[in-house]
Parts: structure tokens; sequence; C-alpha cells
């Protein structure tokens, strides 16, 4: 094993306490615009989304809230360049302030990083928002090289992903563990490159997994 790679959502730290804070904030914003009863919004937001993602299939477009906010917008036939942004910043705001990186996960990567073994993190996702997750987790500089899906035109489990990051750390990628916690898209993609894994938060038979970080630390 010559190189560690990281997932980053719902790998580093828990991903659907930021999403329901971020999700709160833009209802809050939009009520006293469009007021709606919770539920209706909740289901709007997830046809916005289904929308997005169904236009932008397999690319970080699909993820990138400001066509998602936007395409709410059209629906409720609010203009966009007056409210895109806010609804972003208001998501993304409370998404950041709610972060926790999981127990255990920094005390890890920081031992790993003083072994001076090559760290890298593969993400689905836009590049800026991926960084500024690493900077409020405390995680600058811990990483080597970080690819998203951004850059490479394809999502997770599409080979580039793992190959392009494995190129970057410069290694092989069958000489790389991959941790991350979707099967389909981390474990899956990076087998399919040749490279090891490790299954992170859950457990699945005949496959390396690790239910938390201290687990993962007597893995690695």
């Amino acid at each position: 094993m010559q190189a560690i790679i990281f997932d980053l959502d719902n790998t580093l730290y828990p991903y659907t306490p930021c999403d329901n804070a971020g999700r709160d904030a833009v209802y809050a914003y939009l009520y006293p615009i469009c007021p709606m009863p919770r539920e209706e919004f909740a289901k709007l937001y997830v046809e916005c989304d289904m929308e997005t993602k169904r236009l932008n299939p397999l690319t970080a477009a699909g993820h990138n809230r400001i066509l998602f906010y936007h395409h709410m917008c059209e629906v409720l036939n609010l203009p966009g360049d007056v409210h895109d942004i806010p609804m972003y910043n208001a998501y993304w705001d409370a998404y950041l302030n709610a972060m926790q990186i999981f127990p255990g996960a920094l005390e890890l990567l920081q031992d790993l990083k003083a072994k001076k073994i090559p760290l890298g993190i593969c993400s689905d996702l836009t590049l800026h928002i991926q960084i500024r997750k690493l900077q409020k987790l405390g995680l600058v500089g811990i990483f080597d090289k970080i690819t998203v899906s951004e850059e490479v035109g394809a999502d997770k489990p599409a080979a580039i992903m793992f190959t392009s990051i494995a190129q970057k750390l410069g290694v092989k990628p069958q000489d790389c563990v991959m941790i991350g916690d979707n099967y389909k898209r981390d474990i899956l993609g990076a087998k399919a490159v040749g490279m090891q894994t490790i299954l992170y938060g859950e457990k699945r038979e005949g496959i390396a997994s690790a239910q938390d970080f201290t687990e993962l630390a007597q893995m690695l």
C-alpha cells in the first residue's frame, strides 16, 4: 500500500445533519418571499433535485446547488438573478456551520501524514465547495492531492475518478487503498481499476469494512 485515498462526504463527516441544516436555511429564506407549508417545500426540493440530476447525469453539474436553486426559482416563478445566489449561500453557510468531523478521523489522518503516507481525496461535486469543507473540518494541508468530479467530467464510479487521483499521487491504482461509504460508487468503482478498498460505516459480507475510525485505524 503506497497511498491512501478517502472519499469526503459521509466518510470524514456525517452528511445528513449538514444537508438538513442547509435545507432549513433555504426554507427560512424562501418563506417570507413565497410562503408554503414545510411539506410542500420538502416535496418541491426533492423534485428540483431530481430534475437537476436528470438534466446533468453523472457529472458534477448535477450536484451544483446554484443550478438546483436556479431551477427552483423557475418553478416558483421567482427571478433567479435575485434569489439564486442568496439561496445558494444560505444552504452552504448553514451546511458548513453544521459540519463536525467523525471522532478519531483527524487523529488518524495526522498519524498517516506524520508517517509520510501519500493521502488523497476522491470526491464527487465541485472543487471550491469540497475545499471549503476541508477547511471547515480543519484538514487543510493534510491531503497531498484532490480529485473531484467537476475536473474530470464524471462522477464516481467512473474509472477516471480513481485513475486520476492515483496518477496525481504518483502511484499505480493497485498500490492504493480507497476508503468510502458508498458501496457502488466508492468500492465497486475503485475495485474496477484494481484498487484495494475499505467500506466505511457499514458491514458487507466479503468486503473489508470499518464501522468507525477506531476500527479503520486498526485495519490500516
